[in-house]
């Protein structure tokens, strides 16, 4: 009865953290001849900008020639992320365009107890 409860427990935990996650998914153009991967760099900033010294590398890089990801972010959050391709050498090419996102908050729950005031319930 005990491990049941455990059990319970910790899906409600896993489905209330699953509610909580959202996800974006990014797009570019292919790597040119030559790249190996290309390079993600995001931040938390408010403003986007275009100094890619302000924007943390995001790992693992994407192996060419995939041109997409897709990355967990918290609901509320802004954020802003640019690209760079890389070849075999290592050696990172110049930065893309800035993409800025806010995600959307999570839905307000919906009300419960809707009931008219006063009626007998006949």
């Amino acid at each position: 009865m005990r491990n049941m409860i455990l059990e319970a427990v910790l899906l409600l935990l896993l489905w209330w953290l699953w509610g909580q996650a959202a996800e974006v998914t990014l797009a570019w153009d292919p790597p040119p001849p030559g790249a190996v991967a290309t390079r993600l760099y995001q931040t938390r900033a408010g403003e986007c900008v275009l100094n890619a010294a302000q924007y943390t590398a995001l790992e693992p890089d994407v192996p060419a020639p995939d041109a997409t990801v897709t990355l967990d972010v918290e609901p509320g959050g802004a954020y802003c992320w640019l690209v760079r391709f890389v070849d075999a050498g290592g050696l990172v090419g110049l930065p893309s365009y800035v993409l800025g996102y806010r995600v959307p908050p999570p839905a307000l729950a919906a009300p419960t107890q809707l009931r008219l005031p006063g009626a007998s319930g006949r």
